[in-house]
């Protein structure tokens, strides 16, 4: 995870307040976590909102533009542990209204929980009432 952390050290960025994208082929994507909600629906889907400038969107975009459906990639939130996914699929770009000078733009992300990977390579929480230990 070196790459991260040379990324963090580049861009000036905290990891513990980011949500960061990996795939396979090593790109790396840091979005903040005051730009995303997240929504885990009954069919075992995660929905991953993000609502933010145009120039973050186009990040996104292009990050995940040749991802095809149902390819694995890696998601961390604020270095609590890599959780393997498959990607589902991203929706159209949406621009949100607003009174403020500044656009902002929301897109969704639908990721699914890789099925073909072994429990042991999940991260561990160390207790039973951190809120992300009802994922594993």
């Amino acid at each position: 995870m070196s790459e991260l952390t040379d990324l963090a050290l580049k861009e000036d960025i905290n990891l513990d307040e980011c949500m960061v994208f990996t795939k396979d082929n090593g790109d790396i994507l840091a979005v903040n976590i005051k730009y995303v909600s997240i929504k885990q629906r009954q069919d075992k889907l995660m929905g991953v909102n993000f609502s933010m400038s145009p120039k973050q969107v186009k990040q996104l975009s292009e990050f995940f533009s040749n991802v095809n459906a149902g390819e694995l990639f890696y998601y961390d939130i604020s270095q609590t542990g890599i959780i393997p996914v498959n990607y589902r699929g991203m929706s159209n770009v949406i621009k949100k209204r607003s009174t403020h000078a500044e656009s902002t733009f929301e897109v969704s992300l639908l990721m699914q929980p890789a099925q073909n990977m072994p429990r042991d390579n999940y991260f561990n929480p160390s207790c039973g009432c951190c809120t992300l230990h009802h994922i594993l």
